[in-house]
């Protein structure tokens, strides 16, 4: 079918580099991010300060990387990305220091509107203004469905209750994907790494590599429960999601539909009392 072979955007070109970023440019960020955790567990720093260093240098890395890509090899994108990168510092450490003080993260997401409505090499991320509300409106649907199932079947089946505590844990955790978790994996595998890998090898083989990629990404993170049955069904549940996120960029152009999916599942998995 056309519809998932041909590039949601003709004027792109269909080939080049592999990785559309140099590599180089993750070396900082993962290096800090290393240091980080080597210090929290020798002592030097408190485990705060070392979540709130990884923060800063994991999700920043990915956004780093994604507008280095957007830019094309030209200069322009460091000041954004060291504003994104800072901007994910602040929130953190507000977030450790004082009740509410995840509230700051919505200063992430609003860096980078603003570089996005300055800078029109952002369109080549898919953060383009005038997305349909229907494409949007079809974000939260998906997200929303997968979110819904897998409450069905964590609480039905699994026996997972939902929270029932104070909102401040839920809301909490909500922001974190909202200004760090959701932003920087749908900017750098749908926004990046998908858009150019289905522009050289089409629409089902970039999908997958992303979507692979994505759930190694997920698999690494810490806070992931450590549950077989819970891993298991984080793979497919992720795996749904990273595919609809590449199929609502590619039927939109935007990637503002993906980042809608995303947001409506994970405010659903949010509700799940997980330990």
């Amino acid at each position: 079918m056309d519809v998932l072979t041909r590039p949601f955007d003709a004027e792109r070109p269909a080939h080049g580099p592999l990785v559309p970023f140099r590599l180089g440019i993750l070396a900082p960020f993962g290096g800090i991010g290393l240091l980080a955790v080597a210090a929290g567990h020798a002592g030097v720093l408190s485990l705060e300060v070392m979540r709130i260093v990884g923060v800063g240098s994991f999700h920043g890395g990915l956004l780093a990387a994604s507008l280095a890509a957007a830019w094309e090899g030209a200069p322009g994108w460091g000041p954004a990305a060291a504003g994104l990168a800072l901007s994910l510092l602040v929130a953190a450490g507000a977030c450790a220091a004082m009740p509410w003080g995840c509230l700051g993260y919505v200063l992430p997401p609003i860096v980078l509107a603003s570089v996005a409505l300055r800078c029109g090499e952002c369109r080549r991320m898919g953060l383009v203004a005038g997305t349909p509300w229907a494409a949007l409106g079809l974000g939260v649907a998906v997200g929303g469905f997968l979110g819904a199932h897998l409450l069905l079947s964590a609480s039905r089946t699994l026996g997972y209750p939902l929270r029932l505590g104070p909102p401040a844990g839920y809301l909490s955790a909500l922001l974190y994907d909202v200004g760090a978790n959701v932003l920087s994996a749908e900017c750098f595998f749908r926004g990046t790494l998908f858009n150019r890998w289905q522009r050289r090898w089409g629409f089902w083989p970039g999908a997958l590599a992303a979507t692979g990629l994505s759930i190694l990404r997920y698999l690494g993170d810490p806070a992931l429960p450590g549950v077989v049955e819970l891993t298991v069904g984080a793979v497919f549940y992720l795996a749904l999601l990273s595919l609809s996120g590449c199929a609502l960029l590619w039927y939109s152009g935007s990637l503002l539909p993906s980042l809608a999916a995303a947001l409506a599942f994970f405010g659903a998995y949010r509700t799940l009392e997980v330990r």
